[in-house]
């Protein structure tokens, strides 16, 4: 395809306007460079400037950083309209390498998608780029939007599509954001307070090259425990996302605001945004996922909102979205739309087939069982069926029967014997494990940071990953130990243990019951990852756990394990445990039933 493709009379259906307007678009990231150099850097610049509805996102500040990090994945589609020789309107698209779609320039990461144009050529650059879209032959509908709701885009896409003949489909989300005046009570005041009680605080503005790279290697590691807990995949591991985020601290067309909440020198939030017009744009919060608990991202927010005048901003867009955490920060709701414009007019009522069907669905389940049933309750149902068909995927058909049948069979009647077991100091038998020449092996405690070292595929083993850091607040703030094994630099294994302060449940034989004395320590929910197993490295975590804590005063260790798991019942007693106790454990149609007897 040439680098510069004439697109005015791509459809004979839509007569251009009685103006001199031509348009082209530039394909190739090469043309797209060579015609910045000649001066379409400048007119882009100048035609953003004279846009009074113009996005960040559709800015160049904005728009090459992504083109050049992501040039493998997608190719430059930018379409340039001209009237009288000079540029009126700039629409940075792209065209997605692996399913041919066209899409606004840096696709969903963009959280606002429309045109750049003078004013008086709103509606002739929208129609370049509707033009564009049917002359492509592009298969995917051309999504425009999110859009500011003083926007008049939605509605010139729409006349336009109409007047092709094309059908279209329109969407709204709600917009929380922020204008003065700034609340007298900042969100999480009380936590803030336990900060400031706790030690020095502080809230501080990067912009210096060291204080960058002090910021950014932790607010990646933030962010990347944040995408596992919320079951995404991380992002900032991929080369081109860092690179992206380098371009637009150091570019000098766009004005980044980065800023960051620490306690006694460590940063427990991290926040990147962008200042447009004056206004600040949410870019993606970060945490230290053992402080979650205490709101360190709304307490560095909050105290965005309330120096905002000191810090040179008029407001505070939240973006797209209703959840908690932006209502809580934002004082205004605004209607943001999306229209899109379908090629084919089949696609158009498959999709809308489709779209109505959902949509009955949703309201029935929302008249029966409440307003967010819905959000509640169907949607995490259908990703566990869907986390359950791609686990059966990875089994393989033989496993994946027989833990079908077993599942089965487990609703109706389950008899399990749980074993308790414990030790004295003096009964520990030291393991190491097994290792390759040059290996190495370590064994840290309380380094959640340790998940982002797996990069495997298993679903099974993304699963639990996720639970662990969804769960490492609270067993933090529990006094709980998360110990976790690394070889060769790669996550091996993992485990827990704590002190109790009073009876507690055994994760391996639901609803046993144990009285430890005064200084006993128990220890559960271990995991050795399948490519690691039978080097001896559980026995060399437990072994590291037990001296840790006999040496730092336990009296006992207690663990518990099903009868059926034979190879944790070896590992465990090679390291001297000692069998106390044998839990049956009965389930019948959800009815439970426990005895407990002593062991033999």
């Amino acid at each position: 395809m040439d680098a510069a493709v004439p697109i005015i009379d791509a459809d004979a259906r839509l007569e251009a306007p009685a103006i001199d307007l031509a348009g082209e678009s530039l394909t190739t990231l090469d043309a797209l460079e060579a015609a910045l150099h000649h001066g379409l850097l400048d007119d882009w610049r100048r035609a953003v400037s004279a846009d009074p509805l113009a996005s960040l996102y559709q800015s160049p500040g904005w728009c090459m950083p992504w083109y050049r990090a992501y040039r493998d994945a997608y190719e430059p589609h930018v379409i340039v309209v001209r009237s009288h020789g000079s540029v009126v309107g700039v629409v940075p698209m792209a065209v997605d390498r692996q399913t041919g779609d066209l899409v606004f320039a840096s696709d969903t990461m963009a959280d606002y998608r429309d045109i750049v144009a003078r004013p008086g050529y709103r509606e002739a650059v929208v129609e370049h780029l509707v033009r564009a879209y049917l002359a492509g032959g592009f298969r995917n509908p051309l999504q425009v939007g999110w859009s500011d709701p003083a926007s008049d885009t939605p509605s010139l896409v729409a006349a336009v599509a109409g007047r092709l003949g094309l059908r279209c489909s329109v969407r709204h989300q709600p917009c929380w954001r922020w204008f003065p005046p700034a609340p007298s009570k900042p969100s999480a005041q009380k936590f803030l307070n336990w900060y400031k009680r706790n030690g020095s605080v502080s809230f501080d503005v990067i912009e210096s090259e060291d204080a960058w790279v002090r910021f950014r290697e932790e607010y990646y590691r933030q962010h990347s425990l944040r995408q596992i807990q919320a079951g995404r995949q991380t992002s900032f591991d991929d080369r081109r996302k860092a690179d992206l985020y380098e371009n637009l601290f150091h570019g000098p067309d766009l004005q980044c605001h980065v800023t960051a909440f620490s306690l006694d020198g460590r940063m427990l939030a991290g926040h990147f945004g962008y200042v447009w017009r004056g206004v600040l744009l949410l870019g993606p919060p970060s945490i230290r996922l053992e402080d979650e608990q205490r709101s360190p991202a709304v307490i560095l927010l909050s105290w965005i909102i309330q120096n905002a005048d000191r810090l040179g901003l008029s407001g505070f867009d939240l973006t797209i979205g209703d959840s908690d955490f932006k209502k809580r920060l934002g004082n205004q709701c605004v209607e943001l739309t999306t229209v899109e414009v379908h090629g084919s007019t089949a696609r158009y009522y498959a999709r809308a087939a489709r779209d109505g069907i959902v949509n009955v669905a949703k309201n029935a389940v929302e008249r029966v069982a409440g307003g967010d049933a819905w959000k509640r309750t169907v949607k995490p149902a259908a990703t566990w069926f869907s986390f359950k068909r791609a686990r059966f995927s990875e089994m393989g058909p033989a496993e994946a029967l027989r833990t079908a049948v077993s599942d089965a069979r487990a609703q109706v009647y389950e008899k399990r014997v749980g074993l308790v077991y414990s030790m004295t100091a003096d009964q520990l038998t030291p393991a190491s494990p097994r290792l390759f020449p040059g290996e190495t092996c370590e064994i840290h405690d309380n380094t959640v940071e340790d998940l982002l070292l797996w990069n495997g595929t298993s679903p099974n083993i993304a699963s639990l990953i996720t639970q662990c850091a969804r769960t490492y607040s609270r067993v933090r703030a529990n006094d709980r130990t998360f110990h976790t094994v690394v070889v060769g630099g790669r996550l091996a294994g993992w485990g827990y243990s704590y002190a109790p302060s009073a009876p507690a449940q055994l994760t391996e034989t639901p609803g046993a019951m144990l009285e430890f004395e005064s200084g006993a320590v128990s220890l559960y929910d271990f995991h050795v990852l399948p490519e690691f197993r039978g080097r001896r490295l559980y026995q060399a975590l437990l072994t590291h756990i037990l001296r840790t804590r006999f040496a730092d005063g336990a009296s006992r260790a207690y663990i518990a394990v099903l009868e059926s798991n034979t190879p944790s019942r070896v590992a465990i007693e090679r390291v001297g445990f000692r069998l106390a106790r044998r839990n049956l454990y009965t389930k019948v149609w959800k009815q439970e039933t426990l005895t407990s007897s002593p062991a033999a």
